[in-house]
């Protein structure tokens, strides 16, 4: 996460307050992707057996995925 600068509230925050619906991932997780502080949109990946599980995350580019 501090590699990416990316705080744990921020990751909090999107899985609150998501954007649509979950996407399907690699090898049994879902990409979820919501707001994160200052309206940046963070992409979530978590596990489908235990949604509290973070596997990685990112924050998508202005204008990209």
């Amino acid at each position: 996460m501090a590699e990416r600068g990316i705080a744990e509230a921020d990751v909090e925050t999107a899985l609150r307050q998501r954007i649509g619906d979950p996407l399907p991932g690699q090898s049994g997780t879902i990409v979820v992707q919501g707001y994160a502080a200052g309206g940046r949109i963070l992409k979530v990946c978590v596990r489908t057996t235990d949604p509290g599980y973070v596997v990685t995350m990112y924050w998508v580019r202005p204008g990209g995925a």
